[in-house]
């Protein structure tokens, strides 16, 4: 029983992500076009495994959107938060976003960790289950930590703070930052 059970959970996943197939893959790893944002910023996304690289060179944490052309909600993130002059100018700045479109390539690898993964198995393995997904990991890939859902400007900007800034090393409870009572050692 247990083993139909995981089987039927596994075509499922696999049935989701890859339901929609379409390649628009950019030869300089980016997987889509920059979001144009109010005032002149734009988020840059690139592929993982491009994007991997680029955060280690630069020293940068990354930022991966487990993203689909059918998610409304990821759509929605699109126009609302990820298009918004602030979260656009944070995001470059501070981090080198990725995204990861679920529904296009599905047979497209990821290089992680000394392995070599579907787009699927990756999300899989990191828990995803379902759309949108927010990823945070440091410079090296090592996982910071995953927010699934649908998440507004006003919770977006002080979580962009809070990882840039580092508070989750030194455990300060989320609530706490937002409430303003840990700086995380800024002055």
């Amino acid at each position: 029983m247990k083993k139909i059970n995981v089987l039927i959970l596994i075509i499922t996943v696999f049935w989701i992500f890859a339901s929609c197939s379409k390649s628009s893959e950019m030869e300089n790893g980016e997987t889509s076009a920059p979001a144009p944002a109010a005032g002149g910023a734009t988020v840059i996304w690139h592929d993982f495994n491009n994007g991997l690289k680029l955060a280690a060179e630069k020293k940068k944490p990354v930022i991966m959107d487990f993203y689909a052309d059918w998610c409304g909600w990821c759509r929605k993130m699109e126009v609302e938060v990820f298009s918004d002059r602030d979260v656009a100018r944070k995001l470059g700045d501070n981090y080198i976003c990725v995204r990861l479109h679920t529904d296009r390539n599905p047979g497209e690898t990821i290089k992680y960790k000394n392995h070599v993964l579907t787009k699927q198995e990756f999300a899989m393995m990191l828990g995803v289950q379902g759309l949108p997904t927010l990823v945070f990991m440091d410079r090296d890939g090592n996982l910071i930590t995953k927010i699934p859902g649908y998440i507004n400007k006003s919770m977006m900007l002080p979580l962009l703070s809070y990882i840039k800034d580092g508070c989750y090393l030194n455990k300060v409870p989320f609530q706490d930052y937002m409430d303003g009572k840990s700086p995380c050692g800024k002055k």
